[in-house]
Formats: C-alpha cells, sequence, structure tokens
C-alpha cells in the first residue's frame, strides 16, 4: 500500500508556512499521577492478610507453555517471588488449539470466605522484547451461591497492562464480586504472536500477594460518589449550562473560585447547594451556568474541593488533539515510535485469486482488528471536522494535523478495494504478525460487495475530495472518481448474511437508506449531478417512513425515534456499535442542501422530532440528562430464543431487562441502557445519538439541545456517578483500559459504562475487562464527528444572536426581526402569530408539518418604530402527533423561526398535566414560543 499520502500534506505545511511547533509530541505523554491507579495507591489499608509470599512454589499450579522457577529474595525489598518464563515458537505455532503459547499460575483455596476484604494486592515486574506491552488477566474464581466468573465471563476477570523491567504494585478491588467460596486466584498470559521473531521473550515475576480491606470506589448506581462532587473534568464551554453534582456534601453553599493568575484564588460566584429529588433519588445541585468568563476554577463546598476545570468557548478542542493522538497509536502499518514498527505486511484481503495487503487505516480495538466501516468512518469524521475548520479558518494547526490524521485514512480507503464493490467490511485480527507472506501467521480476509460498506466509503471519498480540492487536486479527483464507483456498486448492492463481514455490522433497512442518502448528498455537494440528489430523496423518504411520528405510551408519551424500517415492526435498538445518528445526519444535509425542496418541511419536521424525543426522553435522567438508550415493546422478548440467541441472549433476561426501564404505559418502557447480554457499554449508542442531536441542534439552531448534547460529552469527563473520566488521558481518575495489544493510549475511549445483571442502572467497577472497558476507535470516531458542531466558540446560537446587524442590505437602516408565538385549542386549533419590527414590505412565507395552515404566504408592511403582526390559524392534521410550524422571509429560509407543538396532555418535566383549569377541569390553551 502506498505510505506517502501522509508526506503531501507535508509539503502543504512547508508550502504555506504553518509552524506546528505548538502541536503536542505523539503519542503523547500520560500523566500518571492524574490516573485512578495512582489515586488507589494512596488509600488507607483498614486491615490486610498476606495471601502468598511466593516462597513455597508447591501451593502453586503452574499450566502451559513455559517454566515456573523460584527466586529467593530477587522481590521488592528482598522478597522472594516466582518467575514464568514463557516459551516462544519461531518456526511454527505453539502446540495448542489456536497455535498460540499461554500459561497460568494459579494458586488453590479451600473455599475461602474473602467478604470482610475488598481488594487484591500483588507485586510484578514483567521483562519483554519484541512486544508492545504485557497484559496479564488475573481471575477471581468463585464456587458460592453467586458464581465468579459470571456466564459472560466479564466478572472476576481483570486485565492489567505493564511496565517493562520494573517492579509494579497492582491493586484490583474486588468489592462487586461474590467471594464467599474462593478456589483459586489465577493469573495469565497468552502470546499474541504466532511465530515469534529471534529474540522475542516473555517472563514475569510476582510477589507478595494479599488481601485488604479499602473504602471502595463507587461502582453501581445513580448517587454521586460518596465524599466526592462529580463535574466535567475537561470543563464547560461558556455559553452552556454549568452543573456539578453531589449526594452527601455537609455543607448548604458552595463557590465557585478562579485560579488564573491568583495561587490563592478569588471566590467569583457563591450559592446556595439546591436539593432535587428526581426518579432517580435525591441529588445536591451546584448551579454555575451565569459564569461565562474564561478561566481555570474549582468549586469548595465546605471542606470538599474539586480538581480545576475551565470554562472557555473552546472548552473541547484539547479533547480533540487527545483523540488524533489516540488514532495516530491505533495506526497500522506504521512505525508507532514506543508501540509497534510497521506491522501486518502479511495481512491480506482475497477476492478469489487476487490479493491485497491490507495494513493500513487504523487498528479498530483492544485487540488489531481493522475494516472499513470503522476506518470509513473515522476518515469521513476527521474530513468533516476538517471542512469546518477550513471554513471558519480557526486554529490552522490543528486543522494541518486533523488533516494528515485523515489523510492516512483516506490513503486505505482508496487502496483496500477490489473491482466491483468489493470491499473488507471487517478482519479480525488479535495478533502481531511477523511480515513475512506465506507462512502460518498469515491472516487471509474474504472480501464482500456490502451496500453499507459501499455507502460509508463513498462518504468519506466524497467529502475527502471537497476538502482536498484546492489543497491536492490530482488526490481530490480520484477520492471523487473512486467514491462514484463505490456508490454505484452500493446502489446495486444487497446486506444479506452472505455480504456482511459480521453480525455487529448488520444494516436494517433505516439504517442503509439513512446511510445511503447520506453519501448520495455529499456526491450530490461534490458534483452537482442529478441522479444523486434524487436517489437522496428516494431514500429519505423511506427513512421518513420508519419513524414513529405519533404519540406511543399514555403516561410517558413519546414520539420521533425510529423503527428498523418503514414496516414498522420492530423499534430500531443497538447495543454495542450503533447508527443512531445516520437518519439525522441525512435529513440535516438534505435540509442544508435543498431549502426550496418541496419535501423539505418533512425533512425538517424529521429531524426536529428526533431531537425533540432525545430532549424528552433525557429528563427521565435528570439531573444527569444523560440520553436514554432506547423505548422497547413488552413483547419484544418474544422473538428471542428461549436461550442461545445473539451474545448469549435468553428470552427471560431480555424480558427482565425491558421491564427495569421506565414505563410509558401501553405496554412501552423507555431504558436508560439499552438490552444487552455479553457485549455491554453504551458509548457506540450515547455518541451516535449525541451527534444526530448536534447535527439537528445546528439545523434548528437550538442552544438547548446544543446544550444538551454538551452534557453527554461531560458525562463522559467526570460528570457521571462514578465521578471518573472515561476518555484515557483526559481530566483526572481515569483509569486503565481493556488495549492487551498496543498498551495505554491517551485520547482512548472505551465502548463505555455498562450495567450489572438485568437492572438498568449505572455500572463501572474497578476491573478491566472487555468488552465495556475495551478501547475502541468507534467511540472515537463519534467524539470527533460531534466536534463538528460542539468545538469552537458560539457553534450553535439562537436565530436572533446568529444574525448581525452589519448583513443590513444598502440604504436599510432598521433590521427585520420577528418572533414567533401559538396557542394551540381543545378543538385542535393552532394560532400563530408572527410579531416583526423593522422597515419596508416583507413577505412571511410559513411551512408547516401535521398543521394545514391558512394562506401560507403572507405580506406585511412595517415602518419603524412601529411593530407588525400575522396571524396564521391551522387545523392539527393529527391531533396525536406533534406539529412542526416555520416562518421565513423573504424567500430567506436561512432566516426562519420555528414552533414545536409537543404533546399537550402530558408536562415531561413536572409529571402532570399543566393545561387543566383546576376549577372547571377543562382544557387550557398551550401557548408555545419559538427558542
Amino acid at each position: 500500500m502506498n505510505r506517502a499520502a501522509p508526506a503531501c500534506l507535508w509539503g502543504l505545511v512547508i508550502a504555506t508556512g504553518l509552524c506546528l511547533a505548538g502541536a503536542p509530541r505523539m503519542p503523547m505523554p500520560i500523566e500518571f499521577e492524574n490516573s485512578a491507579e495512582f489515586r488507589r495507591l494512596g488509600k488507607t489499608v483498614l486491615e490486610a492478610r498476606l495471601l502468598d509470599d511466593m516462597s513455597d512454589p508447591a501451593r502453586w499450579v503452574f499450566e502451559g507453555q513455559g517454566r515456573l522457577t523460584a527466586l529467593a529474595k530477587t522481590g521488592p525489598r528482598g522478597t522472594p517471588a516466582l518467575r514464568v518464563d514463557v516459551t516462544m515458537y519461531h518456526d511454527s505455532p505453539a502446540p495448542t488449539r489456536n497455535g498460540l503459547a499461554a500459561v497460568t499460575l494459579r494458586r488453590p483455596f479451600s473455599g475461602e470466605d474473602w467478604t470482610s476484604y475488598n481488594r487484591i494486592s500483588f507485586w510484578i515486574r514483567p521483562e519483554l522484547s519484541g512486544f508492545p506491552v504485557l497484559p496479564i488477566v488475573v481471575v477471581l474464581r468463585n464456587e458460592g451461591a453467586v458464581k465468579v466468573p459470571d456466564v459472560y465471563r466479564r466478572e472476576g476477570v481483570h486485565y492489567v497492562t505493564l511496565l517493562d523491567r520494573k517492579w509494579q504494585r497492582v491493586l484490583w478491588e474486588i468489592a462487586p464480586l461474590a467471594r464467599d467460596k474462593v478456589v483459586s486466584l489465577e493469573f495469565g498470559y497468552w502470546v499474541n504472536k504466532r511465530l515469534a521473531a529471534a529474540g522475542d521473550a516473555v517472563a514475569f515475576e510476582i510477589a507478595r500477594l494479599e488481601l485488604e480491606r479499602v473504602e471502595p470506589d463507587h461502582y453501581e448506581g445513580w448517587q454521586a460518589a460518596p465524599g466526592g462532587i462529580a463535574f466535567s473534568h475537561t470543563g464547560y464551554s461558556s455559553e452552556a449550562s454549568k452543573t456539578a453534582l453531589a449526594s452527601d456534601l455537609p455543607a448548604t453553599r458552595f463557590e465557585l473560585i478562579r485560579l488564573d493568575n491568583n495561587v490563592q484564588g478569588e471566590i467569583v460566584l457563591s450559592k446556595p447547594v439546591e436539593e432535587r429529588r428526581t426518579r432517580l433519588g435525591r441529588f445536591q445541585v451546584l448551579d454555575f451556568s451565569e459564569v461565562r468568563a474564561p478561566g481555570r476554577y474549582v468549586i469548595q463546598a465546605g471542606p470538599r474541593r474539586t480538581r480545576s476545570f475551565r470554562i472557555a468557548p473552546d472548552v473541547w478542542k484539547g479533547t480533540i488533539w487527545k483523540a488524533i493522538n489516540f488514532f495516530y497509536c491505533e495506526r497500522c502499518g506504521y512505525p508507532v515510535p514506543g508501540m509497534h514498527d510497521v506491522c501486518h505486511r502479511d495481512w491480506q484481503a482475497a477476492l478469489g485469486d487476487k490479493r491485497i495487503v491490507i495494513n493500513g487505516g487504523w487498528h479498530d480495538a483492544g485487540d488489531l482488528s481493522q475494516g472499513l466501516v470503522n476506518t470509513g468512518e473515522a476518515t469521513y469524521a476527521m474530513f468533516a471536522l476538517a471542512e469546518r475548520f477550513q471554513r471558519t479558518g480557526e486554529d490552522p494547526e490543528l486543522l494541518v494535523r486533523l488533516l494528515e490524521e485523515a489523510l492516512w485514512g483516506l490513503d486505505w480507503v482508496l487502496q483496500a478495494r477490489f473491482e466491483g464493490g468489493y470491499r473488507i467490511g471487517f478482519a479480525g485480527m488479535n495478533l502481531w504478525t511477523n511480515g513475512i507472506l506465506g507462512d502460518a501467521d498469515d491472516r487471509i480476509a474474504q472480501a464482500r460487495n456490502n451496500p453499507t460498506v459501499n455507502y460509508i466509503a463513498a462518504a468519506a471519498e466524497a467529502v475527502a475530495a471537497r476538502v482536498l480540492s484546492g489543497r491536492e487536486p490530482e488526490l481530490a479527483a480520484r477520492s471523487l472518481r473512486t467514491a462514484e464507483d463505490d456508490w454505484r456498486w452500493a446502489i446495486a448492492g444487497e446486506e444479506t448474511p452472505e455480504t456482511r463481514s459480521t453480525l455487529a455490522y448488520a444494516a436494517t433497512p433505516m439504517e442503509l437508506a439513512a446511510m445511503g442518502a447520506l453519501a448520495s448528498a455529499e456526491l450530490y455537494q461534490a458534483t452537482a449531478k442529478p441522479l444523486y440528489a434524487e436517489k437522496a430523496f428516494e431514500l429519505a423518504r423511506v427513512v421518513l417512513g420508519s419513524q414513529q411520528q405519533t404519540f406511543l405510551g399514555s403516561d410517558f408519551p413519546l414520539s420521533g425515534f425510529f423503527y428498523t424500517g418503514p414496516d414498522k415492526k420492530a423499534i430500531f435498538h443497538q447495543f454495542h456499535r450503533a447508527n443512531d445518528q445516520a437518519p439525522v445526519t441525512a435529513l440535516v444535509k438534505l435540509c442544508e442542501l435543498f431549502p426550496e425542496h418541496e419535501e423539505w418541511i418533512e425533512w425538517y419536521a424529521g429531524a426536529v422530532l428526533y431531537s425533540e424525543y432525545l430532549k424528552r426522553a433525557a429528563l427521565s435522567t435528570e439531573p444527569y440528562a444523560v440520553l436514554p438508550a432506547y423505548v422497547y415493546k413488552d413483547t419484544e422478548y418474544l422473538e428471542v430464543p428461549e436461550s442461545g440467541g445473539p451474545y448469549q441472549a435468553t428470552r427471560e433476561d431480555y424480558r427482565q431487562q425491558v421491564l427495569g426501564g421506565l414505563p410509558m404505559g401501553q405496554g412501552y418502557y423507555l431504558k436508560a441502557f439499552p438490552v444487552w447480554f455479553a457485549r455491554r457499554g453504551n458509548y457506540g449508542v450515547l455518541l451516535s445519538q449525541t451527534k444526530a442531536l448536534a447535527a439537528a441542534a445546528r439545523l434548528r439552531r437550538d442552544p438547548a439541545a446544543a446544550d444538551l448534547a454538551e452534557r453527554q460529552l461531560q458525562w463522559i469527563v467526570g460528570r457521571n456517578p462514578f465521578g471518573q473520566s472515561t476518555m484515557y488521558g483526559e481530566g483526572y481518575d481515569w483509569t486503565q483500559l481493556y488495549s492487551v495489544s498496543s498498551g495505554d493510549m491517551v485520547g482512548a475511549l472505551p465502548v463505555g459504562i455498562q450495567t450489572r445483571g438485568n437492572s438498568d442502572v449505572p455500572y463501572w467497577p474497578a476491573q478491566n475487562c472487555y468488552v465495556y472497558k475495551e478501547v475502541w476507535v468507534h467511540p472515537a470516531a463519534r467524539w470527533l464527528w460531534i466536534m463538528e458542531e460542539l468545538a469552537g466558540p458560539g457553534s450553535i446560537q439562537a436565530p436572533e444572536r446568529a444574525e448581525r446587524a452589519d448583513t443590513l442590505p444598502p440604504g436599510v437602516r432598521h433590521p427585520l426581526v420577528f418572533k414567533l408565538a401559538a396557542t394551540t385549542e381543545e378543538t385542535g386549533l393552532v394560532t400563530i402569530r408572527l410579531t416583526a419590527s423593522g422597515e419596508g414590505r416583507h413577505r412571511f412565507a410559513l411551512r408547516a408539518w401535521n398543521l394545514e395552515p391558512d394562506r401560507p404566504a403572507r405580506e406585511l408592511a412595517l415602518r419603524p418604530g412601529a411593530s407588525g403582526e400575522l396571524i396564521w390559524r391551522a387545523r392539527l392534521v393529527r391531533p396525536d402527533a406533534p406539529w412542526v410550524a416555520v416562518a421565513f422571509p423573504d424567500g430567506n429560509v436561512a432566516r426562519r423561526r420555528e414552533l414545536v407543538g409537543w404533546d399537550p396532555r402530558f408536562d415531561l418535566r413536572l409529571g402532570r398535566n399543566p393545561g387543566k383549569d383546576p376549577d372547571s377541569g377543562r382544557t387550557l390553551p398551550i401557548r408555545r414560543e419559538a427558542h
């Protein structure tokens, strides 16, 4: 494959005179003192018990390919140690089922009760040659009433990545685990090379195994961690709402202290701590939204003090650098300093007797997998964000670095393909290979013609062509030609089990139509060819036909979510990797490209309904306002096998998980987390929904939706019940993630916070295991794509703030200003009132969805210093659905104002009907104003 693509951009750097001196060095260093592991080392040990001093190897059972040696005085402070040397296999694979050498060192126990202790401590020192990292796996086995490990082999399994040739203390808090009848503790390692190179070696030494009792970390539930304050470690955008949460503050007031240029700090705000009770429990809310001045701050409440955070218009910019660093570390086929050399030169794609070497792009996860779906989506996200920076002119250093990484992905997207639409959607890989073609460690993936894969490729290539057209015209032209070819094969392709690389990437008809509509719109924007527009319109009808546009639920009515297709037989759900953004990003793109199209209001309403659905659903998780996963029907479990379903699904567990959600009435439930089984972790779903919400916020110019989108980012970086940032190296108290091949990487995001058993509450144990703590490029790509909307100052403003007086036409001194308000009568009659000021004659158009207005176009003559008014009366077409109305002047849709009518029967914020007269019981008019 061509490895010269990024060099083109460095040539661009030189040509434009840009200096990247301010860019962070990559791979970024890890600030261990900000980690959870560092904090845990400082905990007070309340009680301890020595389990084994390692002086007698006869107490241990050794299995596998290697040897065990007792060492007398080589452990920390001269203590005994046990050493394991793993056998390397150079000429042929190991004599095991999978051809990999593996070792297990097990310490048996006779059903001991460890419930008085909640932490395991041991010392370990690895010796590595030829491997980036040694991941030791520790397994606790309990044979009491609750078996450990659990049926999914997640609970009781803990992976630790280790520093080479250094004694280090490993602590594993086991408070969530049953440990009343412990039968063994195991230490294991498997060599992730089938054929070792000359000089490769792995050994580790273990010393002093202890049980301890400490104050454990908070690991389950909605309540904020005892003794702490949950806040956004990255900080808060200047214009965003700003709250922190606690559960047990002794103080009744808090102070916000600014640290900049003042060692002691300056108190800029002092307010009462608000006591708030929601369906999730009782919380203490510290609201400092009124503070907007940029700076570094801390919160003080009595004796408690947070660590510092920023308030700034561009507070998320630092996370972009870290996400780029993560992708850089995940590069395949590239020598990443301190991590690995050029890798996987013997990894191939096959189509018949044809072969392509497919190293390149980015490794996918905690393992080393690769595929177009992840690399293509990441490439698209990077170019979309770069297009925004290119358009606004902000942060040229970041733009150059972002484009360099995007080009690395584009190079793979363009190269790793066969004629006829055959690509590698996903290829599993968990080994470092020797780079020699034709021997026992080669991996060959079969190329398939899958429309999802080709749509993703076409979209990425089309946006890349636009961004690169003025910088690298030849590459841009090639990218566009390939995009058009991929699009043609996507249109002709078919989504079937035979064309998928993996079940996890199966696309529903709604998803496929949405991805196709976005790719078609991107190609239209790049080429102006009508066939792409017509296909986008056609596919958008499938998307809208799959949307729930009337209300479901008598107690908590919701509308706007999607089904898997227009037949509406199954509500759209995902639980791991997710695509929730697909329908909304497609609709938003169409609204932006085709403002005069007759179906514009249909697309606009579809985006409005979904974003309003998210806004209302998030009320159920206040005060966090983390987006709930999905609506479920109480009969869905009948579609699941009794046992043995996908990812170990069972019918009864599915039913119990649904019933654990918020009852909406009529058999519907709103769940905070998805229904899931062996694969858990919700950042794929959460960040995909966040992208949809942020894109709709941009279209609607809705600061409230943008603010809610930012709260999802805050949840990930510390404003969560555990008070931990979950982006590695960002903020504080981040913990080691499951990255057993590449090691720790700043900017990595895990699959996400999970639940335990069939509950619907967050669970984030100290143990490190796949898949919830597994590193994935999927959430990191979504994070970068979200930054297209939220990265910079004033990204999303209400229309009246976004419009500037200096854009007035020549000779006009008084700008046109107008607003909308509406009332809805019990009869379903909606009265829309437009009030305007300015000068001259203006023609206002009203576009409406689920309303039939009289005379949609009206004229209004305005005189300076006086206001004018227009009134529309409209009939509600479907009383069981929301309505959307958009008014704009003089044919300029960009100057629109919007009204949304939701269900007048129920106020989600108060949990009661606010529209009843308390004396007569008569339904009162519902009044609404445009945001």
